[in-house]
Parts: C-alpha cells; sequence; structure tokens
C-alpha cells in the first residue's frame, strides 16, 4: 500500500529562481521509455531552436536527455528557460526535471523529503518553506512511488538484522536531536554522534526497541554531550592515513563530469590519476581541478583558518539535519549502508566542506573563509553524495582508529 503521510523538514526553506544551474552540463538525465515516447510525440524541429537529432543520445541500455555544445541541456534556451516548460507546460518535462533538488525516501508508513543542495537555493535557504509545499510535494511522490510500493524493512542500525521501522525512526529522531543543539559547533555536534553511535555499536545496543529504548538513548546522548563538552583544545592530529584518505576525497568531490569529459573518457581519466597523484604526495602545490579552485600551495591550505563564521555553521547545521531527516545518508539513498556506517561517511563530508572552502579563499587571496565559500563546498560535495565509490572498508577503518572525529575536531576551528 502506499505510504499518504509525507514529512517535510521545517527547518528548509527552497524555490526554483530559475539560476538553470541544474540545466547546464554536469546532470545527466536518464528518460523512462514513456518520456522517450513523450518527446517524440512533441515534434520538436529546428524551428523551435532544438536539433531533433541531438535530443536523445544513447546510454547504455537506454537513453539520456542530449546537450548543446557548451554542456547545456539540449532543451535550455538563451534566456535560460526550459522549452519544454515553457511550450508544454510543467509536467510535460521528464520526471528527474520536475523532482529536482526534491529527494523522497520510504520510511515505513511514511515518506521523508529532503534536498540536494548541490541547488545554489537549497544552500541559501531561499523560498518557500519545505513545510508548506506538501500538497505539490504529494503529487510528486505519487509519480516516484510505485503502485505496488511495499514498505520492507528499514536499513540495520549496526551489522545486526534490520528490525521494525519505529525503532529504526527512533535513532535517526536522536541523531537529529544531536545535531539541533544551538550552542556547540558543527564538528562538536558530529563529534558527539559518533560518540554515542560507537557506544550503541560496541554495547550491541542496535537492536533496542520500545518505550525503554528512548532512555537508553536518551542517556548514551548525555554521556556523549558530558565527555565531549568543547572541542579538544588542541586537537589530536589524525593519522597520516586519515589526512591522506582526507585528500583522495577532497579530489572525488571537488571534480566536474561534464559532457565533454564523458566524450574523451581516456583523457579524463588521465587528468583525474594525475590530479589523485598529486593529492596522494601532497607536495608544493594543488592542481587547478575547476573554477575557483585554483593551483595553491597545500601548506596555505593546511594552516589554521580560526573557527567557521556563524552563518556557515548554521548553514551546515542545517545541511547535516536534512540529510539525517530524510534519511539521504543510509539505506537505498547511500549504497545500502546501515544508519551508523552512513552516518560515518556523511560526518566526513564536514573536513571535506572545510577542506574545500580554505581552497577556494586561499585561490583567491584569502587566510580566511566566507560563508560564500561554504556555500560553494556544501554544493560541490552533495553534488557527488551517495553517487561516488562506496569506501566502506576505508571508512570502517578510519572509525576504528577514531579518525573521523579526530579530522572533524582537527577542522573545526
Amino acid at each position: 500500500m502506499k505510504p499518504t503521510r509525507i514529512e517535510l523538514p521545517a527547518i528548509q526553506n527552497w524555490s526554483c529562481h530559475g539560476c538553470s544551474d541544474c540545466c547546464r552540463g554536469q546532470l545527466l538525465i536518464t528518460l523512462s521509455p514513456e518520456e522517450q515516447q513523450r518527446l517524440k510525440q512533441q515534434q520538436w524541429t529546428a524551428a523551435d531552436g532544438v536539433d531533433p537529432a541531438t535530443i536523445m543520445v544513447k546510454a547504455g541500455k537506454g537513453f539520456r536527455l542530449g546537450h548543446q555544445e557548451d554542456g547545456a541541456c539540449v532543451f535550455l534556451d538563451p534566456a535560460g528557460r526550459c522549452r519544454i516548460h515553457a511550450k508544454f507546460g510543467e509536467a510535460a518535462k521528464p520526471l528527474a526535471c520536475r523532482l529536482y533538488p526534491l529527494v523522497i525516501h520510504p520510511a515505513g508508513r511514511k515518506l521523508v523529503t529532503g534536498l540536494r543542495f548541490s541547488c545554489p537555493s537549497a544552500v541559501a535557504n531561499r523560498g518557500q518553506a519545505l513545510s508548506e509545499q506538501g500538497r505539490e510535494v504529494q503529487k510528486l511522490a505519487a509519480l516516484v512511488v510505485p503502485a505496488n510500493y511495499n514498505e520492507g524493512s528499514p536499513p540495520p542500525v549496526a551489522a545486526g538484522p534490520p528490525g521494525e521501522w519505529p525503532d529504526f525512526l527512533r535513532f535517526v529522531q536522536w541523531l537529529d536531536t544531536t545535531l539541533a543543539v544551538a550552542d556547540a559547533p558543527v564538528a562538536l555536534k558530529l563529534m558527539r554522534a559518533l560518540h554515542w553511535l560507537r557506544a550503541v555499536e560496541q554495547g550491541g545496543f542496535d537492536q533496542i526497541g520500545g518505550a525503554g529504548a528512548d532512555e537508553i538513548l536518551g542517556a548514551l546522548v548525555q554521556s556523549a554531550t558530558r565527555n565531549l563538552a568543547t572541542l579538544p583544545q588542541p586537537p589530536e592530529p589524525p593519522s597520516g592515513f586519515g589526512r591522506l584518505f582526507l585528500r583522495m576525497m577532497v579530489v572525488e568531490h571537488a571534480r566536474t563530469t561534464t559532457v565533454k569529459d564523458l566524450a574523451s573518457p581516456g583523457r579524463y581519466r588521465l587528468q583525474m590519476l594525475w590530479a589523485s597523484l598529486r593529492f596522494g604526495l601532497a607536495g608544493s602545490r594543488t592542481p587547478a581541478l575547476r573554477p575557483g579552485l585554483k593551483r595553491v600551495r597545500f601548506a596555505d591550505i593546511e594552516q589554521p583558518f580560526g573557527p567557521l563564521p556563524a552563518g556557515a555553521e548554521a548553514m551546515l547545521t542545517r545541511f547535516f539535519r536534512v540529510k539525517i531527516q530524510s534519511l539521504h545518508f543510509c539505506g537505498s539513498a547511500f549504497h545500502g549502508r546501515p544508519l551508523i556506517a552512513g552516518f560515518q561517511n556523511l560526518a566526513l563530508l564536514f573536513p571535506v566542506i572545510v577542506w574545500l572552502s580554505r581552497w577556494l579563499a586561499v585561490s583567491a587571496g584569502r587566510a580566511e573563509f566566507t560563508e560564500a565559500d561554504v556555500a560553494i563546498a556544501i554544493a560541490m560535495v552533495d553534488y557527488h553524495h551517495g553517487y561516488s565509490a562506496d569506501l566502506r572498508a576505508r571508512v570502517r577503518l578510519l572509525s576504528q582508529r577514531d579518525d573521523i572525529a579526530k579530522l572533524c575536531a582537527w577542522y573545526g576551528g
């Protein structure tokens, strides 16, 4: 039976502001057979500003939307507007275009909704409150959730078998509660969450449920807050492996994959191999990977930058809370990972975002970063979140060495 209740994050605003960033080069829109047929029936011609031969491109066993020579979607007009939308209305567009940047995930008898922060308006929290858009989201959800939907089982919390949805969602709620604390920096909140999740894993509490579960989890959260009252000063340095792994994650999340890259896969792979070698060695200077990320000294990025601006703290808190509330960090949304492993991957995005923010600042000739730097870094990172390679063994090793928490502390202030 299809779930009828949809939860929308009360802390997030969003409306489309027509920047057309999502239509310009990196997003590849796979077309269903029905969408392919609809595009054919729309009978586009050169008089419409569209070359019919470029509308659909073979991609594996199916087709995707084509692109113009500059990388923009084949249907994007010079004014930055969608020709399909203008001529036939919003409902005539491919579903992926209609959904973005919304994400909708099943959570038992309800659906939870979030956003991809690769959209500039999502990062900036611009537009109408998502909590007021339930009717529109409900219509889209009806297209996403199959008619034969079965709620199934939630992801496991740890390595054990999955439990029931109410018990799983109790862990999610306590994670959100940990990140919602107003008087602590994001790095510290992530460290506290990692701390009590480790206690869950080590104590075998991943299978708890029922009325007593909140009491146990609440006690673990309080213990983490007492044990980690402030960020450690000075922070304990991450291991060499932890620092290397972080740099490799920076390369992965800073890269761009454009249509031109896909047309020359050999050249693109060589470029990325060269960039990975440079970051692995961490020699004198970084390679220039994309606009805004110039060739600069590694030492300038690794110098202390001080605490994050207050606005950046609020932005990052919102980013992590929306990911948690929408389950966009585990299960089917993230390589089928259990809750704890998925959150460990999510927490690793914090030092990646800070590193990228520093890189942007140094590239602009500054020794401190701004809220704008952090916003750009979040957008870069969330473009790849859930699509990059699943590095579960390496993340598990980082967790065993407590390197994830150390990286958060090291780059948290």
